[in-house]
């Protein structure tokens, strides 16, 4: 059912260094990997980057509910967000979007918001949709 949605090349919004793992697929895709910390115990974990899939893979238990500290595994810096879940009140973490704009995503464990906002909004979704024109998307009437 994921197959068909659109891997999102993410990086740091810190150091700008690319967070995508080609050594790592989930969904078929090259996923994002990151650093993480979850009540204390620290390890790596790799993030599907197709945008609306939460498949992921971590090296320590991830505890529904609980708050994940996701940090760039080049800068080691967290990359919090200064914005709060609508859902559920945690912390949101944000990447930038190769691309142009930025992916927020929850950082409580088990909780499902994400989206993508834009700054430059004509700028950004026309690299977007050069970008994935393949998915489908045509540059639109602005």
């Amino acid at each position: 059912m994921t197959k068909n949605l659109i891997s999102l090349k993410v990086k740091c919004p810190n150091c700008h260094k690319s967070l995508m793992d080609y050594t790592h697929y989930l969904n078929s895709k090259p996923s994002i990997k990151l650093h993480v910390e979850v009540k204390g115990k620290k390890g790596a974990i790799n993030l599907c980057s197709s945008y609306g899939c939460y498949e992921k893979v971590s090296s320590v238990e991830l505890v529904e509910n609980e708050i994940a500290h996701l940090s760039c595994p080049f800068c080691k810096k967290e990359l919090p967000s200064p914005t709060k879940c609508e859902t559920c009140g945690a912390p949101l973490v944000s990447f930038i979007l190769e691309k142009g704009g930025k992916v927020h995503i929850c950082s409580r464990i088990g909780c499902k918001k994400h989206f993508v906002s834009f700054e430059d909004i004509y700028d950004t979704l026309t690299q977007f949709y050069k970008e994935y024109d393949d998915y489908g998307a045509h540059e639109a009437d602005f």
